[in-house]
């Protein structure tokens, strides 16, 4: 019955131990700090008055920037439509008629103009092997236009 105590008796003194040391372990606490922020009521006059105007100039600038760019994308997407690039293209079908001009020739460009349907040597036009520039050429309905190493061609 003797060890029945003393085990109940060390049990409690260890319990007691143990809220001691995390007691002492936790005397580190956390101290929150707080600010007080002040926020101004109202803005003094002159400046509300600037700001506003300010405030107005930038609208107005907005306004403009909108307006350039909606004309730069109406301009960017008309050179897109009138541009074109290596391959066989037939006037009226794939492009407009009209007056195109290269961009960046390659001393390789060779372009030629056909006779739409006609093969072999009759159905040529007109070609070239310019070898650098800016060539340009005029081209019609019944015609397909072939480019190689020429760059873009845009509508004039």
């Amino acid at each position: 019955m003797r060890k029945g105590w003393i085990t109940v008796w060390g049990s409690a003194a260890a319990f007691l131990l143990g809220l001691a040391v995390g007691a002492v372990g936790d005397s580190k606490a956390t101290k929150v700090v707080t600010e007080q922020v002040e926020v101004p009521g109202e803005i003094p006059g002159e400046q509300r008055e600037a700001l506003q105007q300010r405030e107005a100039e930038l609208d107005e600038r907005s306004t403009e920037l909108d307006a350039r760019e909606a004309a730069l994308q109406k301009e960017e997407q008309e050179v897109a439509a009138n541009t074109i690039g290596e391959g066989v293209w037939t006037v009226g079908v794939d492009i407009e008629p009209g007056t195109y001009r290269a961009t960046d020739v390659s001393s390789m460009c060779y372009w030629e103009i056909r006779q739409t349907g006609v093969t072999g040597f009759e159905g040529v036009i007109n070609n070239g092997l310019p070898g650098g520039g800016n060539p340009s050429v005029t081209l019609s309905e019944g015609q397909d236009f072939q480019t190689n190493r020429c760059g873009e061609w845009t509508k004039q």
